[in-house]
Parts: C-alpha cells; structure tokens; sequence
C-alpha cells in the first residue's frame, strides 16, 4: 500500500474549505427557509438549521452581527437571510462515493 496516495482527514476538509472559500458563487448567497434546532450560544454566537421542505442546511450567526438583529429568531420562523456558504473544518460533512 503506498501511504503517499493517501490524504488525512484534515487535509481533505481543508481543502474542501478553500475551494468553498474561493467560489464567488458561494459568497454572498441569498436564501429563504424555516429556523430549526435554533441555539444562542453564551458568546453571542447564534446557531440553527434552516430547511425547506426537501432540504436543510447548517447555519452559524456569529456574535458581532446577532448584536445588530432587529428580532429575535425563533424555531418554525421563515426568514430570507444573506450570507456565504462554508466548510466548519472540524466536523465537515461530506460523502465519500
């Protein structure tokens, strides 16, 4: 077995995420859903699921911008949000086929 071949885990999140980092399409992204498993972390941090009826995606809001809400976001809530997609390199979820 050549071990050169071989990628660790956190070489291939790192590098999922740069390609994610470096997509202008992924930046910027306007999205409508529903707030699930909605949390507000002691730092400020706001952290939640948005999801329609066929899909659902992970979401973080971090402290610097919750502070500026003019609401207070709740599960069952439709909101239109505006932000980038990326890759959490910790705990990145991809399939591997």
């Amino acid at each position: 077995m050549d071990n050169q071949r071989y990628l660790t885990v956190n070489a291939l999140t790192k590098y999922i995420k740069r390609k994610f980092d470096a997509d202008p399409h992924l930046q910027g992204v306007y999205i409508k859903g529903e707030i699930s498993n909605f949390k507000r972390h002691s730092s400020g941090h706001m952290y939640f699921t948005l999801k329609d009826e066929k899909a659902r995606i992970l979401a973080v809001m971090f402290a610097g911008a919750a502070r500026s809400m003019k609401f207070k976001p709740e599960n069952g809530m439709k909101v239109l949000v505006r932000g980038d997609i990326s890759v959490y390199e910790a705990v990145a979820s991809t399939r591997y086929t």
